[in-house]
């Protein structure tokens, strides 16, 4: 009679082989009908990585070796790609005479408690720039300068160009910002806020979650349309609830260096913490400098916000 555990261990160790394979995949760009199942898969090196180093470790033990070897092996594709990861940056101190810019982005989820949670976050934490994403529907902009009293740029777009309105709705509050567009799409909840805040470019976006092969095409269009708003030779920053992870082959369309260190983070699903996926983002460049970076507490969304603050070095502007 076969021994049930060494079945369930050759079981798990073709699944975690399996899964790895399915997502490498996605970053060799074989999409086609069904790279959104690919795409899906991509987003979880951390988690194969300790299922494939566990699952080794005990058929190992129980002298499944070819199993263990299989579960390993995959187990040491994911870690590879998890360690490996570059792009980001961690928090460093700031140069003198350099202006501080504060911003705050969180996915809401459509609560109104959250967004007064996250509102009051910023009020500690001196914001410039707030983004929030799937906003309320009730969300009025009378609520926008009650939550926001000392960001008086207030921008709610609530309906497409052709009058239909949005599935999910993007908000945004800043200090002295000047807004240059909102970028919509037909037959998607995704909006593009561009602005700019005493010369440093600002976009902030959510593209849909990559359900399908259609909602996957409108993430990659969008994270592509933000990317190309930039000029990267004058300071910018992207925010945004991506809805891909540093490990999803669409992530590199967007330009410049992750705030902070992705590897161990997570904020969505909000209740899992760092066990969590980091699709929430924040990327900066053209000169500026992090100072500071955190993932935020629960605020009663299913994602937790991102802060983070940049440093503004005198003459990292152009001239005009």
């Amino acid at each position: 009679m076969r021994d049930p555990i060494r079945l369930i261990l050759w079981t798990l160790a073709g699944l975690t082989a399996a899964m790895t394979a399915l997502a490498s995949a996605d970053r060799l760009d074989l999409g086609g009908r069904p790279g959104w199942v690919f795409d899906l898969l991509s987003h979880w090196p951390r988690h194969l990585a300790l299922v494939g180093i566990i699952i080794g470790a005990i058929a190992i033990w129980r002298r499944a070796h070819a199993a263990g070897v299989t579960a390993l092996a995959a187990g040491a594709i994911n870690l590879a790609l998890l360690i490996g990861m570059g792009g980001f940056s961690n928090p460093q101190p700031a140069p003198d005479n350099a202006r501080l810019i504060r911003i705050v982005s969180a996915n809401v989820h459509g609560s109104m408690p959250a967004l007064e949670e996250l509102a009051s976050l910023a009020r500690d934490y001196s914001a410039d720039i707030v983004a929030a994403y799937e906003a309320p529907d009730d969300l009025k902009p009378e609520d926008m300068a009650r939550l926001f009293p000392a960001l008086p740029t207030h921008i709610l777009p609530s309906e497409r160009a052709n009058g239909w309105p949005l599935i999910r709705r993007s908000a945004l509050a800043a200090r002295d910002m000047r807004i240059g567009s909102t970028l919509m799409f037909d037959g998607s909840h995704g909006v593009i806020i561009s602005g700019d805040l005493s010369g440093v470019q600002i976009v902030t976006t959510h593209p849909p979650s990559p359900g399908d092969t259609g909602l996957m095409r409108d993430r990659d269009q969008q994270l592509a349309a933000a990317g190309a708003s930039i000029d990267t030779t004058r300071p910018f920053i992207i925010a945004g609830d991506f809805n891909t992870t540093p490990w999803g082959r669409v992530y590199a369309s967007v330009p410049g260096t992750r705030a902070g260190d992705p590897r161990f983070e997570g904020t969505f699903p909000a209740i899992l913490g760092p066990l969590g996926l980091p699709i929430d983002h924040i990327r900066f460049g053209g000169g500026l400098i992090l100072t500071d970076y955190r993932v935020g507490p629960h605020i009663g969304s299913d994602h937790l916000p991102l802060f983070a603050t940049f440093a503004l070095p005198s003459g990292a502007l152009p001239p005009t």
